[in-house]
C-alpha cells in the first residue's frame, strides 16, 4: 500500500484512491494488535467476569441475566447482517467493475481492485494474477473483519456485565429498609454494598484500561476513512464505485455511534446508583449512617468514564466531535 502511495506521488497523481483502503486497513490492524497486546489483561479481566456472574436462577433473575443475554443476541444478529452486507458488498464491487470495464490491454485501474495493494513481480498489475490478487486482497478483508468483530464483542460483553452489577448494586440499595428502627442492621448491610461499589470501580479501571488505546487510535481512524471516503464519493460519478464507498461510511458510522452510545450508558449506570443512593430515606437514620451516605454520596459522583488516557470521553458529545472532526477533514480535502 505505501509503495502504491509512493508511486502515485512519483507519476505526479494524488493518491486520495488509496488513502481510504490504508486507514480502513490501520483501523481494522490495530484493533488486532490491541487485542494481542492486552491478550493476557482480557484473558484475567474474564475470568473475574466469570467468577462475578450469578450461577443460581434466583440470582440470575434478580439480575435479569435472561434480559442480558436476549438483548447481546439480539444486537449479535444486528451486527452479523451488518458485517456480511459490508464484507460482501465490499468485496464483490471491485471484482463487478472489473468483469464489465476491464481492457486486456491496458492496465488494471484502482477502481477495479479491492484493496489496491502491492503484490511481488507486477502480480497486481497482471490480468492472469487478477484472480490471485482478489482472493488474497479478500482473506486480508476478512481478517481485518475479524479483528474488528472480535474486539466489538469483547467491548460489548465485557460492558454489558459491567453495566448488569451496577444496576443490581441500585436495585440493593432500594431493597434495604431505611425506616427500620434497627440502624445497626442498616449499617451491617450497607458496608458490603460500599466495598461492592469500590470492587465495581476497580472493574471500570481495568476495563478502561484494556481498551484505551484502542478506542483512542481507531476512533481518529473513523474519522479519516469516513473523510476519504466522502471525497472519493464526491468526485465519481460511477454509481457502482458510489455504493463502494458508501458501505464503509455507513459501515463507521453507526458502529461508531454504537460504541460512543455504550460509553454514554456506563456513565448513565453511575448517575443512576447515585440518584437511587441519594433518594433513600437515609436522613431519617442515625448520626453514623448519616455521615456514611454522605461520603458514599460524594464517592460516587466520581463517575467512572470510558476516555482515552484521559483525551477524551467516550459518549455522544464524543460522537458529535468525531462527526465535526470528519467534515473538517472533509472540506479541508476539497479545498485544496
Amino acid at each position: 500500500m505505501f509503495i502504491s502511495i509512493g508511486n502515485s506521488l512519483q507519476q505526479g497523481e494524488r493518491p486520495f484512491a488509496y488513502l481510504p483502503v490504508l486507514t480502513i486497513g490501520s483501523f481494522f490492524g490495530v484493533r488486532g494488535i490491541v487485542m494481542y497486546v492486552k491478550r493476557h489483561d482480557i484473558i484475567r479481566f474474564l475470568n473475574v467476569l466469570d467468577r462475578e456472574f450469578p450461577h443460581d436462577l434466583p440470582t440470575q433473575r434478580v439480575l435479569q441475566v435472561r434480559q442480558v443475554y436476549e438483548g447481546a443476541l439480539r444486537r449479535h444478529k444486528y451486527v452479523e447482517i451488518l458485517i456480511h452486507i459490508s464484507i460482501y458488498g465490499f468485496c464483490l464491487m471491485p471484482l463487478t467493475v472489473y468483469m464489465f470495464t476491464r481492457d486486456t490491454n491496458g492496465p488494471i485501474t484502482v477502481e477495479q481492485q479491492l484493496l489496491g495493494g502491492w503484490l511481488p513481480f507486477g502480480l497486481s498489475e497482471s490480468h492472469k494474477a487478477y484472480p490471485l490478487a482478489w482472493l488474497y486482497d479478500v482473506v486480508v478483508s476478512i481478517s481485518g473483519v475479524a479483528f474488528f468483530s472480535t474486539f466489538d464483542t469483547l467491548f460489548y460483553t465485557m460492558h454489558g456485565q459491567i453495566i448488569m452489577h451496577l444496576d443490581s448494586l441500585s436495585m440493593q440499595l432500594k431493597s434495604l429498609n431505611w425506616t427500620s428502627e434497627d440502624n445497626t442492621q442498616l449499617f451491617e448491610q450497607l458496608c458490603p454494598l460500599i466495598r461492592r461499589h469500590q470492587y465495581l470501580n476497580l472493574l471500570c479501571d481495568q476495563f478502561n484500561d484494556i481498551f484505551n488505546a484502542g478506542i483512542m487510535i481507531t476512533d481518529l481512524m473513523a474519522a479519516t476513512t469516513i473523510c476519504f471516503h466522502l471525497y472519493l464519493l464526491t468526485e465519481t460519478d460511477d454509481q457502482f464505485l458510489m455504493i463502494r464507498y458508501l458501505i464503509p461510511i455507513v459501515s463507521l458510522i453507526l458502529f461508531t455511534f454504537e460504541i460512543c452510545h455504550r460509553g454514554a450508558q456506563l456513565e448513565e449506570a453511575y448517575l443512576q446508583l447515585n440518584a437511587t443512593l441519594y433518594n433513600q430515606d437515609w436522613y431519617k437514620c442515625d448520626q453514623k449512617i448519616r455521615k456514611l451516605i454522605l461520603i458514599w454520596l460524594k464517592y460516587t459522583q466520581c463517575i467512572k468514564k470510558l476516555n482515552a488516557y484521559g483525551l477524551m470521553e467516550l459518549n455522544m458529545v464524543h460522537f458529535t466531535d468525531v462527526m465535526k472532526l470528519t467534515y473538517r477533514l472533509f472540506t479541508f480535502l476539497k479545498t485544496t
